[in-house]
C-alpha cells in the first residue's frame, strides 16, 4: 500500500489547531522552509474561525471600497476573504500547492494551514474540513500542541505587553488580574478541542504533542513519521516570538489561574497518561488543583 506522503502519494494537508503561544510558528518556520513543504503565502489563514466562531467574525469583516484605494486590502488579505466567502476555494488552493508543477527534482507532499484559533472550532466544522480534502483525495493530519496552561497565559499577556513597550511588573500583574477577571477564556479550553478531534478524527489518528517536548529529536522525529516526511534536523536555537521576563507572579495570580485551568491539567492527564506532567507542567501540577 502507498503511503500518502510518498513520492507517489498526493501528499497531506496538516491542520494546525493550536494551541496559541505552544510553538505554532516556530513549527511553521521548520516545516515551510523544507524543500517538499509548501504551505502557501499564510501561515495563520483564519478562514474556518471566521467562518464559524461567532467571537472571531472580525477576521471577515473587511471595510473597502474600490473607489477609495487607501481602503484596498493586501493580496494576502483579499486570498483570505475568497476562502472564507467560497470554501471550495480553501480546499482547492491546498491541493493544488501539493499538485502544480515545480522545479525538477522537487516534490511537494505536505501543505497546511497553523492557525491557534482553529482550537475553537466546532467538531462540525472540522468534519466539514474532513470532507472537503477527502473529496480532493488529500488526507487530513491534524495537529494539537499544547502548554502549561499557566504558562501559556502567562506568556501571551508577555506577548501583548511587549508589542505595546511595557516590560515592568507592575503592567504584567495588572494584565493577569485583568485576563482572570473575564473568565477562562475562548482560548483556554483543552478540552473543548480534544472532544471535538475525538468525534471528527478520533485522537489516534491526530498528533497531540507537548510544548515542554516539541523541541527534541524525539517528539520532532515522531511528528514527522505522522505528517509522513522525511526527519530533516530543525533549526533547536531558533526562538520565534519570545515573550519571557523575569517579572516574578504573585502566588495569588497563580491560584486564581491555577482554579480556572484546573480542567485543562485534568483532561491532558487523562488523554496522556503517560506524560509526566508533574514535571513538564510544573507550575499547572502545582497551582491547578484537580
Amino acid at each position: 500500500m502507498t503511503k500518502t506522503g510518498s513520492p507517489d502519494g498526493p501528499g497531506v494537508f496538516l491542520l494546525g489547531v493550536g494551541a496559541q503561544k505552544a510553538g505554532t510558528t516556530w513549527l511553521h518556520q521548520q516545516l515551510h522552509n523544507r524543500k517538499d513543504a509548501d504551505f502557501g503565502v499564510l501561515k495563520e489563514y483564519h478562514v474556518h474561525d471566521a467562518r464559524t466562531v461567532p467571537e472571531l467574525a472580525r477576521f471577515r469583516q473587511v471595510p473597502m471600497e474600490l473607489r477609495r484605494p487607501r481602503s484596498w486590502v493586501q493580496p494576502r488579505t483579499w486570498l483570505r476573504q475568497c476562502f472564507i466567502r467560497s470554501p471550495g476555494l480553501y480546499y482547492d488552493y491546498f491541493t493544488w500547492l501539493l499538485r502544480r508543477p515545480h522545479r525538477p527534482g522537487r516534490k511537494v507532499c505536505l501543505t497546511g494551514d497553523i492557525t491557534p484559533s482553529y482550537a475553537l472550532l466546532s467538531a462540525d466544522a472540522l468534519g466539514e474540513i474532513k470532507r472537503g480534502f477527502q473529496q480532493r483525495g488529500v488526507p487530513v493530519r491534524p495537529v494539537f500542541l499544547m502548554r502549561d496552561p499557566i504558562e501559556r497565559i502567562i506568556s501571551s499577556q508577555r506577548m501583548k505587553l511587549r508589542k505595546l513597550g511595557q516590560r515592568d511588573a507592575e503592567s504584567e500583574q495588572a494584565a493577569l488580574r485583568r485576563r482572570i477577571n473575564k473568565g477562562r477564556g475562548l482560548r483556554s479550553n483543552y478540552a473543548q478541542t480534544l472532544e471535538a478531534l475525538q468525534q471528527t478524527f478520533g485522537l489516534e489518528e491526530c498528533f497531540i504533542g507537548l510544548f515542554e517536548t516539541l523541541f527534541t529529536p524525539t517528539s520532532y522525529a515522531n511528528l514527522c513519521r505522522f505528517l509522513e516526511i522525511p526527519y530533516l534536523e530543525p533549526a533547536w536555537s531558533e526562538k520565534v516570538n519570545v515573550s519571557a521576563t523575569a517579572n516574578p507572579i504573585p502566588e495569588q495570580l497563580l491560584a486564581q489561574l491555577g482554579e480556572q485551568l484546573a480542567e485543562d491539567l485534568r483532561t491532558v492527564r487523562r488523554v496522556l497518561p503517560n506524560a509526566n506532567l508533574e514535571q513538564l507542567w510544573p507550575t499547572a501540577s502545582r497551582w491547578c488543583q484537580t
